[in-house]
């Protein structure tokens, strides 16, 4: 049964990748530790299913724990004097996280999974969230709450991103951007509720594989090189390495009862940048996750997401005369935040 479902698996994403016109080995390269972090959370859940069946006064070396939730929202105007457009959204959301721990090794596998919709009239349908996130992380004891650790992370989207209204212009899609993040480090862990890594050598690929995107130079790559007509001479980068420092946290932790929260923390800097004045930018990226749990089966939720990279550039636009005018380009500090109501299931 198991060689049967890993061959499956490993067939489908060969196909994936297959698909995906990857510009140069290090793509195909850092696809393949992907599949293999995916193919390593799957035999690890199996093994956990068998782990299962000790007895009572047996160590349990296998901790899993995760959430799935289903949110729904729907609004409708009938002769509404203030005006108001009749629309309907829904939103779902996996949170997994398995961990594997025995005297001073420990192994740990997170996966994110989100993704959401909203509907105006049966006019158009726009896209309110997308999330395709893993992580794999191996340690090893050195001293006291310190650990030896390595870690790689991924993280990308499903579908393609458009700028509406304009439906038609393309800004993200699979895989562009993906960034895949591997860094050997320290990692303290004084209680459950908070850990910090440091990782002195880390490298981070950002990946753009929709050619469009990547000769406009989006998400930090080196964009397409045009000659005097206008005509492409040089394909845009569909790779950007960084190398550098990473330093990531979490923190989980019930408030009461009923109320929890999460955060996590991730900081990157690139200390081998080109440009020297670069070296001094640091990535931001930082999502906090209130939970209201109202029974069993109910929860509200307060989602806040910061980010800043410097490697993207956000358009900037004025109201001229009633018109929308673009005056400026440049990084900026991005905000995202959602409250919305839905169907917990807890794994």
């Amino acid at each position: 049964m198991k060689p049967i479902y890993e061959a499956n698996l490993l067939a489908l994403f060969n196909n994936a990748f297959n698909q995906i016109s990857f510009r140069n080995r290090a793509l195909r390269l850092f696809g393949t530790l992907f599949l293999l972090s995916t193919m390593s959370f799957t035999t690890s859940a199996e093994i956990m299913d068998s782990t299962n069946i000790v007895e009572k006064d047996s160590v349990r070396f296998w901790k899993n724990s995760g959430k799935i939730t289903l949110g729904f929202n729907q609004n409708t105007y009938n002769n509404w004097a203030v005006g108001g457009e009749n629309s309907i959204s829904g939103k779902s959301l996996i949170d997994y996280k398995l961990r594997f721990e025995k005297k001073k090794f420990s192994f740990e596998h997170n996966l994110k999974l989100a993704y959401g919709l909203i509907g105006y009239d049966f006019s158009r349908i726009e896209k309110t969230d997308d999330r395709l996130e893993a992580s794999l992380s191996f340690s090893q004891k050195a001293y006291q709450k310190w650990t030896y650790t390595s870690l790689l992370t991924f993280k990308s989207q499903f579908t393609d991103s458009y700028k509406f209204p304009n439906d038609s212009v393309i800004v993200s899609s699979f895989f562009a951007p993906a960034y895949l993040n591997a860094s050997l480090g320290f990692n303290y862990r004084p209680t459950e509720k908070f850990e910090m890594f440091i990782s002195p050598a880390s490298g981070k690929l950002t990946m753009v594989t929709n050619q469009s995107l990547a000769d406009k130079g989006a998400f930090g790559v080196r964009k397409a090189v045009l000659d005097s007509t206008g005509l492409r001479i040089q394909e845009g980068a569909n790779l950007l390495c960084e190398f550098g420092i990473n330093l990531l946290t979490k923190f989980a932790s019930n408030i009461t009862d009923n109320v929890d929260i999460n955060s996590t923390l991730n900081l990157y800097n690139n200390y081998l940048d080109e440009e020297l004045s670069n070296r001094w930018n640091i990535d931001v990226d930082w999502e906090t996750s209130v939970n209201f749990t109202i029974n069993k089966y109910l929860q509200t939720n307060v989602f806040i997401h910061f980010k800043y990279d410097h490697n993207i550039n956000i358009q900037q636009f004025e109201a001229v005369n009633g018109q929308k005018v673009l005056t400026g380009e440049g990084p900026r500090l991005q905000f995202k935040e959602s409250l919305g109501i839905g169907i917990l299931y807890i794994i």
